[in-house]
């Protein structure tokens, strides 16, 4: 498996043969709320049919800048602030992704309101808010994974992998 590090400037020459992309994400332009990086980054990976095709599934998010932080990801308000913004320009996780629970489970929830409960031996766990917020939410992504794969003609087979993958997250 390939994985090479780039920005969007040098994005092309660096995409060349890569197996897996990931997206970082500093603390820095998420409490600054700089989402233009990370869109244009985003961008990349959806304008082109070449990169649509190649990175299908093959791309992981990564927030820096949070590990002494105590809080899990999604009860931080300025991430969550973050993600949405970055979601009101570019809705293709769910083509994305790698078909991984942790990352679909991470994006999801950063677009919905959830609440933090502990549950077994001081686990955190989180409940929704309300359920229907979640139901809209994931058929809007599949609705934009649906409308990239009409424009890109990506075979079925792969929101079939996607769709499954949303139902184990949130199983």
């Amino acid at each position: 498996m390939t994985i090479r590090f780039t920005d969007a400037d040098g994005f092309d020459r660096g995409a060349q043969g890569a197996d897996l992309a990931v997206v970082l994400v500093s603390r820095q332009d998420i409490e600054s709320l700089r989402i233009g990086s990370t869109v244009e980054r985003l961008m990349l990976f959806s304008d082109c049919a070449k990169h649509v095709h190649q990175f299908a599934g093959r791309v992981v998010i990564q927030v820096d800048g949070y590990d002494d932080d105590p809080r899990a990801l999604v009860s931080i308000p300025e991430v969550k602030r973050f993600f949405r913004a970055v979601d009101g320009h570019w809705s293709y996780w769910l083509h994305f992704l790698i078909p991984e629970v942790s990352q679909i489970q991470l994006i999801l929830l950063m677009l919905v309101d959830v609440k933090e409960e502990t549950v077994q031996n001081g686990r955190i766990g989180f409940s929704l808010t309300s359920p229907q917020q979640l139901d809209e939410q994931i058929q809007r992504l599949l609705t934009a994974m649906e409308t990239l794969h009409d424009a890109f003609k990506v075979p079925r087979a792969h929101a079939e992998l996607m769709i499954a993958a949303v139902v184990r997250a949130m199983g």
